[in-house]
């Protein structure tokens, strides 16, 4: 497992020449890719860039337009401009994608809303298997999130590693973060239970005291100092199953929205090392 940064997780803004920087001033191993600067750039500027920090990336965003709102015509004219962005991602040595699921809807029921979900992923995960890539798909645990919604969906490890088998092509697996895995109820032997190439991603972070597993709100999380999500059994479950990808903080917090970017990355990754520790 290695510290990777992504300034946008952190709630803040950086291009990634900062980002690089902050993240080799801070003691991060690795920054997530930035495909508009490698498209601008080169992939050998972005090479000789991270090469010069003593950096490597961590994984690129799926850029593909599949969601509930998106249209069949929108989705497939999105999938050529992501064939290109993961060959972009291949030559940089870029090996990880990931997107959250939405755990709810209105419209859809769970079976219309998986069928339509594993139909869409198929073509996507079939795109990054062609340059060796996998898909790490993060599951929304709270129940919050899905209370005010008619139909809910997948908010589970179980449930997300069902999609998973259902798409079917061998390069999917978790975006997992501590947050939902902890909102989710999930434990320390659900991890365990997994192969190391499953956990694709992994967002870390932390809940607020004082407020039960079920009402916790998804955009009040706190960096990972609480002691409420129990990191100690997270971190070694993905160390036990021998999980060697990022580790990128999203805390989801307005203190540290508010703090300057070099004194929020700073922060992020102190409390990260701290975490690591336990």
């Amino acid at each position: 497992m290695f510290k990777n940064l992504n300034v946008r997780a952190l709630g803040h803004k950086a291009t990634f020449e900062e980002t690089v920087k902050l993240a080799s001033e801070y003691g991060f191993a690795g920054v997530d890719t930035d495909l508009d600067y490698a498209k601008e750039h080169g992939v050998a500027a972005v090479k000789s860039l991270l090469a010069g920090h003593k950096l490597k990336l961590g994984g690129f965003s799926l850029s593909v337009k599949w969601r509930e709102g998106d249209s069949d015509r929108d989705f497939a004219e999105s999938l050529g401009n992501f064939t290109t962005e993961c060959k972009i991602a291949a030559e940089l040595g870029v090996t990880r994608c990931n997107t959250y699921v939405w755990p709810a809807s209105n419209t859809l029921s769970y079976h219309e809303h998986f069928k339509r979900f594993v139909t869409r992923m198929k073509p996507v995960a079939q795109i990054l298997n062609a340059y060796g890539q996998s898909l790490g798909l993060e599951f929304i645990g709270p129940r919050t999130m899905r209370a005010s919604q008619k139909h809910g969906f997948i908010h589970t490890m179980d449930g997300m590693r069902a999609a998973a088998a259902a798409i079917g092509t061998g390069n999917v697996g978790f975006l997992l973060d501590c947050w939902h895995w902890y909102t989710a109820q999930s434990t320390v032997s659900d991890i365990e239970q997994l192969d190391a190439k499953e956990v694709i991603y992994v967002h870390i972070n932390d809940a607020p005291k004082g407020v039960g597993v079920n009402d916790q709100v998804d955009n009040k999380r706190e960096l990972p100092v609480t002691g409420v999500i129990d990191l100690k059994g997270f971190f070694g479950a993905l160390r036990k199953i021998g999980y060697e990808g990022p580790l990128t903080v999203e805390p989801f917090n307005q203190p540290l929205r508010d703090m300057k970017l070099d004194a929020a990355v700073k922060a992020a990754s102190v409390a990260l090392d701290a975490a690591l520790k336990l």
